[in-house]
């Protein structure tokens, strides 16, 4: 019975080796928010992991680049990503391949190209995926075409990074020596940016203000309603020139013959003006606009923007990204944008508002990438309103201005009517003028308004009437000077410069802010007196590296070796010998500038009975003892106001999560626990003499008393905000 059973039983077949069929394949994203969008889109057959950031890269206490031998950059895993490495080599040992899908631009190149050369040790079989977008069809598209690294990108991206290296680390040991501090620093496009900023406060100081005046009439006539006559008409030319008075004397002379005329209105001209939409968003028109319509920082624009590219939960769909790669000088659009595009607009405005084909944008500059497309959803059918209870407000926002900008894009121009309007008298000696415009066709502002779109006013004179002057106003003026440089108009300026590029913007201001070289007043960015003096500096020893039209040819030869111009190695070889002997000439002739970072002030040390000093330190100035090398530690927060609880000094602090707040130094002591969120004005309050917090509005700038009992508010414009 047991041989019988045996011969029946079907051949036991021996254990197949299925380690290579459960092998999965390992896709690197940059960013851990990631991992979760793309883990879902690909299934089980694929692994997600992150490099969160680079793991690979020049070391931070030495230059790291081997000048000798054509420039070899020395590269070292980053302090503290080794662990995050030795995870991605275990992962990718056991992995069937690895797909290396980093951000779509050069910067993810080069992490790409960092860990593909660390992984293959472990598994040749490496492949680079891109795509511009985090959706599944994109992603499933890039799975399904991969490609090697393009080293092109990688060279340029080396490029820049040692090009950074070698201006950062061998000017920036000369500036902190002779400052005698290490927070001192220079760069490429830092010292570049700084030079815009430091350069138009030279112009506002110089500026000198000149006398002008302007005239108005208010005319009646035969068919005038009571509007006609409150209608100003600006005087705009003299004897056929433009009205030029400088002084009292010359205006009430010129007022005197002005009265003394008859006029009639001698043309009314009506024409149409036809608006074109305006280009979908690239990464600086994204930041300038949140800036001046939403009142964001460059900073916490490409934040927020992050956020929305790497994906946000909506509901039963999950995590989806709603915009497309954010940091991007192009204005081209990809087909699948255009199809969606117009499918809404078709299916959502009447025909006149769609144009018969695409709307397309040509290049901004001649040093436009083009890399990828600008900046829009991901899929268009997901309205503001359809996702915004998944957002938060700044979220919203951001996306509803991506979103109709984008939309507006392809939709027809808007039409207007213009009416001028002119009025002379009977010598053809005084002209004066008045024109309106009106709405006729809303176009594309339908979905994206341009401002105000008021209906301007017509008065019912017609060509040829004879008018009566009822009433005429002078105004002495004076010219302003230029403006001072907000974030957004900085950004505008190092764009139209070819400083930079969209990756380099926000860390570029964010570097001035940490060095204390500028203030910021509202919205205003100020040199500071630090800042000014480095400037002078780098102008004087370095005027290469601030020269606008040298550091704009540099980008362009950096994007030449992106697209396999220019040997990036050469180029390096053109460009140090000379600035190396820029900067030992400069160590030589700069003079010692440490009375800046260390003043002395009128007070002994509490500890140690040596004089206090204000010091300069890596959050900024505060108090210090100058026996520091002697051991004594003592420090305290420069204060910025008094305190209207208890009278002690306000200062700066630091929350548990790093946050920044204002309170009172007598917490440790006494107990007050009097704090404030708004940053502390210069001006004490004029009622009680208390300190006050200034919020910045798109009006202007809010200043509010933090004394409890008074509460006194001052409205003000940011140029009277002190």
């Amino acid at each position: 019975m047991k041989e019988e059973k045996e011969r029946n039983e079907k051949p036991k077949r021996p254990k197949k080796s299925t380690a290579a069929a459960r092998k999965t394949a390992l896709v690197i994203v940059e960013s851990p928010a990631k991992t979760k969008s793309i883990g879902k889109f690909l299934g089980g057959k694929y692994r997600v992991e992150s490099s969160k950031g680079h793991l690979i890269d020049l070391p931070r206490s030495s230059m790291g680049i081997d000048i000798e031998h054509n420039f070899e950059p020395l590269y070292i895993t980053i302090r503290g990503k080794g662990k995050t490495l030795g995870e991605l080599r275990k992962a990718a040992k056991t992995s069937s391949e690895v797909l290396l899908a980093t951000d779509p631009d050069r910067e993810g190149e080069a992490i790409s190209w960092h860990l593909g050369r660390a992984l293959s040790e472990v598994n040749p079989k490496i492949s680079r995926i891109e795509f511009n977008e985090i959706t599944k069809e994109a992603v499933l598209k890039a799975v399904e075409h991969p490609r090697t690294i393009d080293m092109q990108r990688v060279d340029s991206q080396q490029a820049r990074r040692v090009l950074d290296r070698l201006v950062g680390y061998e000017i920036s040991p000369v500036l902190q020596k002779k400052f005698g501090s290490r927070r001192f620093s220079a760069g490429r496009v830092q010292s570049a940016a700084l030079k815009i900023l430091c350069d138009r406060e030279k112009e506002i100081e110089s500026f000198k203000e000149e006398e002008f005046w302007e005239f108005d009439g208010f005319f009646n006539g035969p068919h005038a309603k009571a509007k006609d006559r409150e209608t100003a008409f600006r005087l705009a030319q003299v004897d056929g020139k433009k009205v030029a008075v400088t002084n009292k004397s010359d205006a009430e002379a010129l007022e005197k013959n002005i009265r003394a005329a008859t006029y009639s209105l001698t043309a009314r001209k009506t024409s149409e003006r036809r608006i074109k939409p305006l280009a979908p968003y690239i990464t600086s028109r994204l930041q300038q606009d949140a800036s001046t319509r939403l009142g964001f920082r460059a900073q916490k624009t490409m934040s927020i923007a992050q956020g929305l590219y790497e994906g946000v939960e909506l509901g039963k769909e999950g995590s989806q990204g709603l915009i497309t790669y954010m940091r991007t000088d192009s204005t081209r659009i990809s087909a699948t944008g255009l199809e969606q595009a117009r499918t809404y607009i078709t299916q959502n405005f009447e025909p006149s508002y769609l144009p018969e084909t695409a709307n397309f944008y040509g290049k901004k500059t001649e040093n436009t990438q083009d890399a990828h497309e600008a900046i829009r959803p991901t899929d268009v059918t997901r309205t503001p309103e359809s996702v915004e209870k998944y957002l938060d407000r700044d979220q919203y926002r951001l996306y509803a201005l991506i979103w109709r900008r984008f939309v507006a894009s392809q939709m027809t121009p808007g039409v207007d009517e213009l009416v001028s309007l002119e009025v002379q008298d009977s010598e053809k000696k005084f002209t004066f003028r008045y024109s309106s415009s009106r709405q006729t066709f809303a176009g594309f502002r339908a979905i994206f308004p341009l401002g105000d779109e008021k209906v301007g006013y017509v008065p019912h004179f017609n060509e040829g009437d004879a008018l009566t002057l009822t009433e005429f106003t002078k105004q002495q003026k004076f010219t302003q000077p230029p403006p001072r440089y907000t974030e957004a108009s900085l950004i505008k300026a190092m764009e139209e410069s070819g400083i930079g590029r969209p990756a380099t913007y926000v860390p570029t201001i964010g570097t001035l802010d940490k060095r204390a070289y500028i203030e910021r007043k509202g919205r205003q960015l100020i040199p500071t007196k630090l800042g000014r003096v480095v400037n002078d500096i780098m102008a004087a020893h370095f005027p290469d590296i601030v020269d606008l039209k040298f550091t704009a040819n540099l980008e362009e030869k950096l994007d030449s070796i992106a697209q396999g111009q220019n040997n990036w190695r050469n180029m390096l070889g053109d460009f140090y010998p000379t600035f190396h002997d820029s900067v030992e000439r400069a160590g030589n002739e700069i003079a010692d500038q440490t009375h800046l970072v260390r003043i002395p002030l009128d007070r002994n040390c509490p500890q140690c009975g040596h004089q206090l000093m204000q010091k300069l330190g890596k959050n900024g100035y505060f108090i210090g003892c100058s026996n520091f090398q002697g051991g004594c530690r003592f420090s305290e927060s420069i204060p910025l106001g008094i305190c209207p609880l208890c009278g002690g000094n306000v200062v700066k602090k630091k929350g548990k999560k790093g946050r920044g707040f204002y309170g009172c130094a007598n917490y440790s002591t006494t107990g007050c626990e009097f704090t404030m969120l708004e940053t502390p004005a210069k001006r004490t309050c004029p009622q009680c003499n208390s300190i006050m917090g200034q919020k910045v509005r798109k009006s202007g700038i809010t200043l509010t008393c933090q004394n409890p009992n008074c509460k006194h508010t001052i409205e003000e414009t940011a140029e009277e905000a002190d």
